[in-house]
């Protein structure tokens, strides 16, 4: 009986840190932080569970978490910069943030992604070592918090870029490109 929990719990373990590196992957280019619609809930900002496709829930309901309804992705501020009329400073400093922010979230990707694989290997011993094996999840959590972290502090960033008229038209846009 204590095997079968130990099975159990080692299994839900390798599943919860496989599902959330690979929802926090890292973005192939700078401002790939949603998807291309930036529909809230979409894309590694808040990992699975977090959100995810319209309708799928998670444990915020459809479409992630209330307050990612008020933040926008730099996909959707940047392929609407004309009908958002961003003026070239506003352009500038999206693209610094980006330059600044896509380093930091590729190097925490990279250090994920050795601290699961890490896990990974600790949990396929006949024996695990526990302390390795919760040391090692402790790690990559961490790294998650921070990846996340990193993620929200720029679409906060970003907001304070905006004007006070931008932020609704944002809103408009969203609401007409998620529409049946």
């Amino acid at each position: 009986m204590k095997r079968v929990v130990l099975n159990l719990l080692t299994l839900t373990l390798t599943l919860a840190l496989a599902a959330t590196a690979a929802g926090a992957a890292a973005p192939a280019a700078p401002g790939d932080l949603a998807d291309p619609q930036g529909e809230p809930g979409v894309g590694p900002m808040f990992g699975p569970g977090h959100g995810g496709p319209p309708g799928m829930g998670g444990h915020h309901g459809p479409g992630g978490p209330p307050f990612e309804r008020d933040l926008f992705p730099p996909d959707l501020v940047l392929h609407n910069q004309t009908a958002l009329g961003l003026s070239d400073e506003q352009i500038s400093a999206i693209k610094k943030l980006l330059n600044e922010t896509h380093p930091r979230i590729l190097d925490l990707q990279t250090n994920l992604d050795r601290v699961t694989e890490r896990l990974g290997g600790i949990l396929k011993s006949s024996r695990i070592d526990e302390t390795a094996a919760l040391s090692a999840a402790d790690e990559a959590m961490g790294l998650e918090t921070q990846i996340k972290k990193t993620h929200l502090t720029l679409l906060v960033r970003l907001k304070n870029l905006l004007t006070e008229e931008q932020p609704a038209k944002l809103k408009d846009l969203r609401a007409s490109l998620t529409r049946p």
